[in-house]
């Protein structure tokens, strides 16, 4: 009987190591159209999120958003990973980069608390890193601005959540 307990600790424990392994590990999704590559939490490629829409802009100006997202669900908390590419029309962004960066931050951030920011490059790509908080979420974010369009990389997690892959993730956002 004793020998029955041992063997199924022994597989109840290769058994967690195992799905917490699987939920750790990272596929490489490249987006051709976006001309970027990222890595986001394995999941089927069904489950991987899309959406395309038109963003108006001042006048009869419009842009187009493209959103790429995984959701890692954990019981009530949560923690997205995603990637977002506007393309603007091309006279739309006159202003310096991290000027008009640090305006859509402060889009991103209405409501929270801005706790970091800074600005940063991608291969000579002009961007900002900020963090943001509320009572309910945080948020992580790189941004480059690459001519008429603007990419965000994203971490958003419920406060109860840890965003274990945040570093790798974020790390991993290559423009091709």
């Amino acid at each position: 009987m004793r020998k029955y307990h041992v063997w199924f600790a022994v597989v109840v424990l290769w058994v967690t190591g195992v799905a917490s392994a699987t939920g750790q590990e990272m596929m490489t999704w490249t987006s051709t159209e976006g001309r970027f590559t990222v890595q986001l939490p394995f999941v089927p490629i069904n489950q991987i999120q899309q959406k395309t829409e038109e963003i108006p802009l001042q006048g009869t100006d419009k842009g187009t958003r493209h959103e790429f997202w995984v959701e890692v669900d954990s019981g009530p908390e949560f923690v997205i990973y995603f990637v977002m590419y506007d393309d603007y029309p091309p006279d739309s962004t006159n202003e310096a980069p991290q000027v008009a960066l640090a305006r859509s931050r402060d889009v991103w951030v209405k409501g929270m608390t801005l706790v970091s920011d800074k600005a940063i490059d991608l291969n000579g790509i002009p961007g900002r890193e900020w963090t943001a908080s509320n009572d309910h979420a945080n948020m992580t974010a790189r941004q480059f601005l690459q001519g008429s369009r603007l990419y965000s990389v994203v971490v958003l997690s419920s406060k109860g959540a840890t965003a274990t892959l945040t570093s790798q993730f974020l790390n991993s956002f290559k423009i091709q």
